[in-house]
């Protein structure tokens, strides 16, 4: 392939993972794929023989070593169309393409239910290079899956109890573990140092805040199961092609970031104040989080139909 194309998507981690759908497209297309993003968000791809990853902080993106190895692509796409891909596109010139981001109409969404319509960003990436669907795909080497299989072995439910923000963290996740393991079942706990803090104690193993990001690709790849919220957790599942249950909080499908027909199981009580902000941030104006309020009973229910007897 004589080609190259531009992958650009600076953050966050979701974000980032979400752009592998477009590495098989590309490459049926006569394309060398090339990410470029911020430290430390491409360390999922690192083992993926399918494309190179440009890692940068955001102190280097417009130093002339960059730019200077950002020149020359057959084709750039840019994946964030913010002030930062913009002042590429000035720098780099070339052919560039991007997605259909619905930026305005996300927000509305935010006040106004006639705003929350049906809204993809991994169909939104594919099509920006004219595919019309397509999933994340991350490929791990066997010699780190096998490595993790010796450790743990396969067919546990890894659980994501953790997001960014308060409004996005389903808050009984204790006792979704807790049945899972009283009805016979492993569970591995995945998360950053804040979720270890918080999950200290609990049943199954726990791994929070001790893996790199190419390891918890491993480990989620040889589960069974994910559970977690609208999280980055929950993409880097998709990626490795398990089924996911994904619990909605103060976030909402209509934003882009819904599992897909196929991956797994969205949870949402669907009421009136969802979503309340774009990202997630803020505090409760009800203080009580009614869009959390889902009986753990319901969370069990639901992930008996994705595992074995």
């Amino acid at each position: 392939m004589d080609k190259r194309a531009l992958i650009v998507r600076f953050s966050s981690l979701g974000d980032v993972v979400l752009t592998s759908c477009l590495i098989d497209p590309l490459i049926k297309m006569g394309y060398r794929p090339v990410l470029l993003t911020f430290t430390p968000y491409g360390e999922p791809f690192l083992e993926d023989p399918r494309l190179e990853v440009l890692q940068v902080s955001k102190e280097e993106l417009f130093k002339v070593q960059t730019i200077d190895k950002l020149r020359g692509f057959d084709l750039y796409i840019d994946l964030h169309k913010n002030l930062k891909s913009f002042l590429l596109r000035l720098m780099l010139g070339g052919v560039w393409v991007s997605y259909r981001k619905e930026s305005l109409r996300r927000r509305l969404a935010v006040y106004l239910k006639s705003f929350r319509k049906p809204y993809s960003v991994v169909d939104a990436y594919m099509q920006s290079i004219g595919v019309s669907s397509g999933r994340p795909k991350i490929l791990i080497s066997q010699e780190r899956l096998e490595l993790w299989e010796e450790r743990l072995g396969k067919g546990y439910v890894c659980i994501g109890p953790g997001a960014r923000y308060e409004k996005k963290r389903y808050p009984y996740f204790k006792r979704v573990v807790e049945l899972l393991t009283e009805h016979g079942y492993s569970v591995v706990l995945l998360g950053d140092s804040r979720d270890r803090a918080y999950t200290e104690g609990w049943k199954g193993v726990n791994l929070c805040g001790e893996l790199e990001l190419l390891d918890v690709m491993a480990v989620l790849k040889n589960s069974s199961l994910f559970i977690g919220n609208d999280s980055g957790l929950l993409h880097m599942a998709r990626a490795a092609g398990i089924k996911a249950i994904q619990v909605y909080g103060g976030t909402h499908p209509t934003l882009g970031f819904s599992l897909s027909e196929g991956e797994g199981k969205v949870i949402i009580k669907g009421l009136q104040c969802q979503p309340c902000h774009i990202h997630g941030r803020g505090s409760c104006k009800f203080g009580n989080f009614p869009c959390l309020q889902i009986e753990p009973s319901e969370v069990f229910r639901e992930a008996l139909s994705f595992l074995p007897g």
